[in-house]
């Protein structure tokens, strides 16, 4: 049903692009699908597993109300200086035992929304995106990206939201929602084509 086309850009850095059958998913496809068809959140689990890079960064272009019917692409960047001791201290006061334990919180310089995972397994699973994919029970995955789907539609307006996550701050999963593209290390993604 769901397939990716995965395009090596350089040994550090694998490009992503999302198909339902023979017709590339949009933006605002895959907004939707992370909000309510698990089907696509566990197909879209599976592919970031299948990363060969132990660590990365998950980046995206910015988003706009009037790009949401583009093509939605990602990259994965090779970033294994993310695979450290993690910092569960810093959102320690954020997280909740309450269902899957997914929080959403301003940035602690208040210039991004955050999409945070609470603690629900061993603390290693939890320092960047990769471990988090691979180590984290399912149910909080998938549960991950109902919230980043919820988020990106709640944030998106006319002005530019760049999706990513980075991690060289805090060692602890954060989905980060911005204004600006502040730890994206893709040129490409950095600029916005609206």
């Amino acid at each position: 049903m769901f397939k990716a086309q995965q395009t090596k850009i350089n040994d550090r850095v694998h490009h992503y692009q999302l198909w339902q059958q023979k017709r590339q998913l949009s933006v605002d496809e895959v907004l939707y699908l992370w909000e309510s068809n698990e089907p696509f959140n566990v197909f879209f689990t599976q592919l970031l597993t299948e990363s060969p890079f132990s660590a990365y960064r998950w980046e995206t272009p910015a988003v706009t109300f009037e790009t949401g019917d583009r093509p939605f692409e990602f990259v994965l960047v090779d970033s294994p200086g993310l695979d450290r001791q993690v910092d569960s201290r810093t959102f320690q006061g954020y997280f909740t035992p309450d269902g899957q334990g997914i929080v959403t919180f301003n940035s602690l310089g208040g210039d991004a929304l955050l999409v945070v995972p609470s603690p629900r397994g061993e603390q290693s699973a939890y320092g960047h995106l990769a471990a988090f994919i691979r180590h984290a029970p399912t149910e909080q995955a998938l549960a991950l990206w109902q919230a980043v789907g919820r988020a990106v539609a709640t944030q998106m307006s006319e002005r530019p939201l760049w999706l990513n996550t980075a991690g060289g701050g805090v060692a602890w999963l954060h989905v980060r929602l911005d204004s600006r593209p502040k730890y994206y290390r893709y040129a490409p993604y950095k600029s916005f084509k609206g």
